[in-house]
């Protein structure tokens, strides 16, 4: 059985700083929050120091690594303070970021632990057939027959397929493989899933749905 898949470049927060421009900005200058709300997506968090020079050592939180070198700028922090990028290199499972403003240790230190952050709008696009868990949380999930059968609350990773985790009307949580034969539409613009369970998967929704 043919499965979706699944992609990881997570958005972590909806907030409020105002959507970056395209003018230059100085080095580590916080974002206004008090402008036009902006979605955000985490794709690393910096885990350490490289040498002497003030290079980050990041662990990427994205199933795109590469994105890091065609990346111009990241926001770090909370306050999504926007940092240019000077180099980006893989070492092992890390990616070694140089970023502008950050030349020693001890001004790498300080950002030790904090996540890097993009615009929503900045995320890496998709091939049809994929999708990002992000996307799929809190969809609507309607039977082929036309029943309301619950939302998306998780998706969990597993050796085989990835399974959704659906909160039916009742509050019972049920987990269906992310297969086609199970799943036959995703429509991320009408925020709806269409499936075709096995019998009895949601037989204690009956009532509710019906």
């Amino acid at each position: 059985m043919l499965g979706w898949r699944l992609m990881s470049e997570p958005r972590k927060a909806s907030n409020n700083p105002r959507t970056p421009d395209a003018k230059p900005e100085p080095a580590g200058t916080a974002h206004d929050t008090n402008q036009t709300a902006q979605d955000w997506v985490a794709i690393g968090e910096i885990a350490g120091i490289f040498g002497i020079s003030g290079e980050l050592k990041v662990a990427p939180l994205t199933d795109f690594p590469g994105r890091f070198e065609r990346t111009p700028t990241v926001y770090i922090g909370e306050k999504r303070a926007p940092y240019r990028v000077l180099q980006a290199r893989s070492h092992k499972q890390q990616i070694l970021l140089r970023l502008e403003g950050i030349a020693d240790v001890d001004a790498a230190e300080r950002l030790r632990g904090a996540i890097l952050w993009i615009p929503a709008s900045q995320i890496t696009a998709l091939p049809q057939d994929q999708f990002y868990v992000h996307d799929l949380i809190g969809m609507r999930v309607r039977h082929v027959s036309g029943d309301d059968l619950g939302t998306i609350t998780d998706v969990l990773s597993s050796a085989g397929n990835d399974l959704f985790v659906i909160r039916t009307p009742t509050g019972r949580e049920v987990l269906l493989p992310a297969v086609k034969a199970f799943i036959p539409s995703i429509d991320t613009s009408a925020r709806l899933i269409t499936v075709d369970p096995i019998p009895g998967l949601f037989d204690d929704t009956a009532d509710e749905v019906q």
